[in-house]
């Protein structure tokens, strides 16, 4: 083995660890827990509501996204996802009007920041819509993003 990728590897261990151990990752998120339902089989924002067992999510001013009022291109829309609920465990990322609408799903530790940044892939003007598990219960927010020029194959 190499000195180099023997180092990389060390680091890339012990940064795991460090942040498991910290509480930053829970050990279901690391080990990527193969019971939970494909979020991705899908193909409308109900039934990912249906699949997640979040049907009856209540709309909360707690959770806030970030994300401008017109994309100029579909294909790279920058979101961040905040919730200032207590106990918040789960952030999903739905986007209603995608063939697909799940787009992500962060798992964090319980005494971690729920905050996220990511950029998705928008095929037109539709809510992203963010649902947020805390103390096994779901909350949702929602926000509108008008596409000028689409993503997902558009």
């Amino acid at each position: 083995m190499k000195r180099r990728s023997f180092i990389k590897s060390a680091l890339v261990v012990s940064a795991t660890g460090a942040a498991v151990t910290g509480g930053l990752l829970s050990s279901q998120t690391v080990l990527a827990a193969s019971h939970e339902m494909d979020l991705t089989k899908a193909k409308s924002f109900d039934e990912a509501m249906k699949m997640m067992g979040a049907t009856d999510a209540a709309e909360s001013d707690m959770i806030i996204i970030k994300a401008p009022e017109i994309a100029e291109n579909g294909a790279v829309v920058p979101v961040s996802i905040a919730s200032d609920i207590e106990g918040t465990t789960e952030i999903i990322a739905l986007i209603s009007n995608n063939p697909v609408p799940y787009a992500a799903k962060y798992t964090m530790g319980a005494k971690a920041k729920a905050a996220v940044k990511s950029r998705f892939k928008m095929a037109k003007t539709s809510d992203v819509v963010a649902v947020v598990k805390a103390n096994d219960k779901f909350y949702m927010a929602k926000s509108n993003i008008k596409v000028t020029k689409g993503g997902c194959g558009g």
